[in-house]
């Protein structure tokens, strides 16, 4: 059997040669952002150095979680600052948390990371509504956090908005990226979405069409469970977009993927209480 079946769908570091351009202007807009916007950046909410959020300043909309992918072993929240430009724009407060990366630290260890650092930002923010969004293992942090019960500890539950996310993690065992990531049979039940309970505040998939076809079954398979389950859910595929345009979308605050976080902040009654355009 070969034992990295899967690579082509899921590691395509050189099947997409705008990637570097596309991260380039990540970084400008991201620091243009952390300049021009109302923000608090680096507070901890845990003992590791990454164990930090950034918090940039709405009005009167919902909290986002914007959550860094990178196969939890790569990239930053410093990265990513750009998405508060056109959110804080639109009236949402965001939040950008980092977390320890693999191999350093397990896959368990970053959810406990990314999961403890939402009460912290919640009482930060003053919010109790909140939606929670990710791009590729972002995206699949963001749905593991949808899928938790957080009645107990006094906590809303979220709004989901996964972009690009990986829903099943048995496919990477079979990629070169395990090497780094320690996935068996037992962490893949354990920690993949598609087995775990659908979001309970609603989710909006999005994926482009230009994604690898492995992507394209992840977002196609979790949209397919999720309303199995009587979730609230949708799936917008973008045409054109691959796995680093796509995330570009958020440069715009009229874009499709903007569209999205409004149609979920109008579950929460924004519009109602507020008075203001999400």
């Amino acid at each position: 059997m070969d034992l990295l079946r899967n690579e082509n769908d899921y590691v395509f570091s050189d099947r997409y040669p705008e990637r570097s351009e596309v991260y380039r202007r990540f970084d400008e807009r991201s620091a243009e952002a952390r300049r021009a916007l109302p923000c608090r950046l680096d507070l901890p909410y845990g003992p590791h150095p990454r164990e930090r959020f950034d918090l940039f300043a709405g009005s009167g909309g919902p909290l986002v979680i914007f959550i860094h992918g990178g196969y939890w072993r790569s990239l930053s929240k410093e990265r990513f600052g750009f998405v508060a430009a056109p959110l804080v724009a639109m009236g949402f407060t965001v939040a950008l948390p980092g977390y320890p990366l693999a191999p350093e630290v397990t896959l368990r260890s970053v959810f406990d990371s990314v999961r403890r650092s939402v009460p912290a930002i919640l009482a930060a923010a003053g919010k109790r509504a909140w939606i929670v969004a990710g791009h590729s293992a972002g995206g699949h942090l963001a749905a593991m956090l949808a899928a938790m019960d957080w009645s107990a500890a006094g906590i809303d539950q979220p709004a989901c908005l996964p972009i690009s996310g990986i829903f099943a993690l048995d496919p990477l065992i079979e990629t070169s990226l395990n090497r780094d990531l320690g996935i068996d049979e037992t962490l893949a039940a354990e920690m993949s979405p598609l087995r775990r309970p659908t979001p309970q505040g609603g989710v909006r998939l999005v994926v482009g069409a230009a994604e690898t076809p492995g992507f394209l079954k992840q977002s196609a398979d979790y949209l397919s469970y999720c309303r199995s389950a009587g979730c609230d859910a949708a799936l917008v595929q973008l045409s054109g977009r691959n796995h680093y345009t796509i995330v570009g979308e958020l440069w715009e605050e009229r874009s499709a993927v903007a569209r999205q976080f409004s149609l979920l902040a109008r579950g929460f009654g924004w519009e109602e209480r507020a008075g203001e355009r999400p």
